[in-house]
């Protein structure tokens, strides 16, 4: 894994460019992730040789991204384009005023956690820009705000970094969406911050490439009666993994976290997430749920941590698999990490097929054996899809996932 061959940009704002060296040097001291690890248990993590890939010294221009993009329903307040981690075109048609969005931020991040693999260094070492979206206190963007991160190049590894702030009462929707790619590696990084009383939401949609891996780390932030709610959908890539770490620090903050995955021919899909209550009266709801077919495999561990005086929290974890394959595979580790006794903590696990005795109560009423599976599926994927955070991104999603449902296991999910 040595990364070698990966040459890091050299423009942007000096905070940036004496951020990748200090990352650089990290990189070079930290070992290549494992699958011994616990973090990266399951995952084909050693299968990974950064041999295979090079840094986009000069992107090129966007193929994909306007179809993509008119697949979306409703108006939007701005839209980002970025081309293999660069920034291609910013519009910003309904953002009000005060509001910013920005490829050439200033503004140093807060919060940059310590590198815990050498992924993560990688990521900030060889990252082109930053993209911001800082919303003042008491501000309402009532459109989504789309970030659209296109791949292009083969065997290019691509660092896109996204940085969202919500001031105190303020409210915003932001869209990520990753399309195109070959044989390449993206290493993704998001961190939202949640202000007091600020409402964000937030959905994330994997559709690249199956000869793709794609690693994204979310990262959020929720202060005092502040909601934070995010959906991650993966459907395409060869490698999808999605890390989600949510730190309620303010007493009332609260937090929403909705997952949704198919995997078919030999993807794998792979959730880690961490619920980290650290302050009393927060609440966490999470609901992971997937299907894999033929040779796919899922992977979900969880962690809810709720730390020594955060009293009367409340959190929840939920993740259900469809096994639809007799070579399929579903992994599901659920964790608790509790510090507190003044506190509730519930979590769930299923891995199985179709539902037998559903299949059966569909059948004999005299529902055809193919139909009935067809229904019991679509309803376990409309179930998830009803929850998506900001509708105008639902069209897309039920489009893809019903085309890849009725191409690979003959099942179509309802649009309606």
């Amino acid at each position: 894994m040595s990364p070698t061959n990966l040459a890091a940009p050299t423009e942007g704002p000096k905070w940036l460019v004496d951020l990748r060296g200090r990352a650089a040097v990290e990189a070079a001291s930290l070992e290549a992730p494992s699958a011994t690890e616990e973090l990266w248990r399951y995952s084909p993590i050693n299968d990974l040789n950064l041999q295979d890939f090079e840094t986009v010294e000069a992107p090129t221009s966007p193929t994909l991204a306007q179809a993509t993009l008119d697949r979306l329903v409703g108006e939007r307040a701005a839209t980002v384009v970025l081309v293999d981690g660069y920034c291609s075109s910013i519009t910003s048609p309904g953002l009000p005023e005060g509001v910013t969005v920005s490829c050439d931020s200033e503004v140093v991040p807060t919060g940059i956690p310590s590198y815990r693999s050498h992924l993560d260094a990688l990521h900030d070492a060889l990252t082109p820009a930053l993209i911001t979206v800082d919303v003042p206190s008491g501000v309402t963007v009532s459109s989504p705000i789309v970030i659209l991160h296109e791949l292009v190049q083969h065997h290019a590894l691509t660092a896109p970094w996204l940085v969202v702030r919500l001031g105190a009462g303020a409210s915003a929707r932001v869209v990520e969406i990753a399309v195109g790619g070959g044989t390449t590696l993206t290493l993704s990084s998001s961190q939202f911050e949640v202000g007091s009383g600020a409402h964000l939401r937030h959905v994330a949609v994997q559709l690249a490439s199956p000869l793709a891996w794609h690693l994204a780390r979310q990262v959020a932030t929720v202060d005092r009666d502040a909601t934070f709610e995010s959906f991650s959908v993966g459907l395409g890539g060869a490698y999808d993994r999605v890390h989600t770490e949510v730190t309620i620090t303010g007493s009332g903050g609260s937090s929403k976290l909705r997952s949704l995955y198919l995997g078919t021919d030999n993807q794998v899909h792979d959730i880690r997430t961490v619920q980290d209550h650290a302050a009393p009266h927060t609440t966490s709801d999470l609901l992971c749920k997937g299907a894999v077919a033929d040779s796919a495999t899922s992977v979900y561990t969880g962690t809810i941590k709720i730390r020594n005086g955060a009293i009367r929290s409340d959190a929840v974890q939920n993740n259900h698999n469809l096994v639809l394959g007799e070579h399929a595979r579903a992994e599901s580790v659920p964790n608790l990490d509790i510090q507190e006794n003044d506190v509730r903590c519930a979590h769930g696990s299923t891995v199985g097929p179709v539902d037998e005795e559903q299949r059966y109560y569909l059948e004999s009423r005299g529902i055809e054996p193919e139909v009935a599976e067809r229904l019991l599926v679509t309803g376990f994927f409309e179930d998830a899809l009803d929850q998506l955070p900001i509708s105008e991104v639902a069209p897309l999603v039920r489009e893809v996932l019903s085309a890849r449902l009725s191409s690979t296991l003959g099942v179509e999910v309802n649009h309606g």
